[in-house]
């Protein structure tokens, strides 16, 4: 979205600023019973919506219950096959590894001190808050820049507003 140069204000005095502190806590106000009413709305709608899925989701647990009995059952057939084909889809039995680790920092040390280092991951990021302690040649040495700018904010007291309200 481009910006828009004013070349005057609409506003003439800090009671007029005033006013429109008040008027965007009011807006704020009225939003945020906007956004209660909503948030209710999709509460009842996702209540309702588990409430008719669970037995849904139930018979589909069953269903495949008794498929993987089932298939336990004629495991033989799965020799020299993995995967049987049927009309409406497929059975198969795939062999699934995965490491499991006990306690965290232990594994870590462990792989350290066999120097299986290739076995750890580590996430590299730049620093922002330890760069700007940095002297300003370094950081445009290493490509980086130090950017300052004058931010305008402004704070509402919305208490007051309920007050007045």
């Amino acid at each position: 979205m481009a910006r828009k140069r004013m070349s005057a204000t609409t506003l003439e005095s800090w009671s007029d600023v005033d006013a429109c502190l008040k008027a965007i806590a009011e807006v704020d106000r009225e939003l945020a019973i906007l956004e209660t009413a909503q948030q209710e709305q999709i509460d009842a709608i996702k209540a309702a919506t588990k409430t008719e899925a669970e037995p849904l989701q139930s018979k589909k647990a069953g269903l495949e219950l008794a498929i993987q009995q089932y298939a336990e059952a004629n495991r033989g057939e799965f020799i020299k096959a993995k995967t049987k084909e049927l009309t409406f889809g497929s059975v198969s039995f795939r062999l699934s590894t995965r490491i499991v680790i006990k306690n965290l920092g232990n594994t870590l040390q462990a792989l350290k001190d066999f120097g299986l280092t290739g076995c750890i991951r580590i996430k590299e990021e730049c620093d922002k808050e330890a760069m700007k302690n940095l002297p300003i040649e370094t950081i445009h040495a290493v490509g980086a820049a130090l950017k300052q700018e004058d931010a305008f904010g402004y704070e509402v007291k919305r208490e007051l507003i309920q007050e007045v309200v």
